[in-house]
């Protein structure tokens, strides 16, 4: 894959499509993980959920449950817009969003102890427990059993 990601930016800079250096190596997710992601969510006549708006979970990566509340929540602000769908009638799905998955913004001054080979040592260490496993890695990070469910308003339209 890598030869071939190598491959397709030189034919974009052969082809003058893009006009700066791109390195062929590409770090991280395919798309955006939430506490990463700057994206506006809502505009004029625009709503973005699920992985258009960068709600993948930062932890795990998953972003299907997002995406489908994401899409509840949108549903719901559609229907209070009552066909008026300018910004000012949107505008509350960015609060909503930012409700229910927290503030995009990291803490400024904090940063991970835990580089290189210690971090390697550590990880390889709590992989092997099954209660990590199963209370942190599966029912926290990915299944979010900690996270109440949606509220009904927003499932009734």
């Amino acid at each position: 894959l890598s030869a071939h990601v190598e491959h397709f930016c030189r034919f974009l800079q052969e082809k003058n499509r893009i006009h700066f250096d791109l390195s062929s190596r590409f770090n991280g997710h395919a798309y955006l993980l939430y506490r990463h992601s700057p994206r506006t969510v809502a505009g004029d006549g625009i709503l973005l959920t699920g992985d258009a708006a960068g709600l993948a979970y930062t932890q795990s990566g998953e972003g299907i449950r997002p995406a489908i509340e994401s899409g509840l929540i949108a549903s719901d602000i559609i229907h209070r817009a009552n066909g008026d769908y300018r910004y000012a009638k949107l505008a509350a799905y960015s609060d909503e969003i930012q409700y229910r998955f927290g503030d995009r913004k990291s803490v400024p001054g904090v940063s991970n102890p835990f580089t290189g080979k210690l971090k390697q040592r550590l990880a390889g260490s709590v992989m092997r427990s099954t209660w990590f496993l199963r209370h942190v890695l599966i029912n926290r990070w990915f299944l979010h059993t900690d996270q109440l469910p949606l509220p009904v308003a927003a499932l009734k339209n």
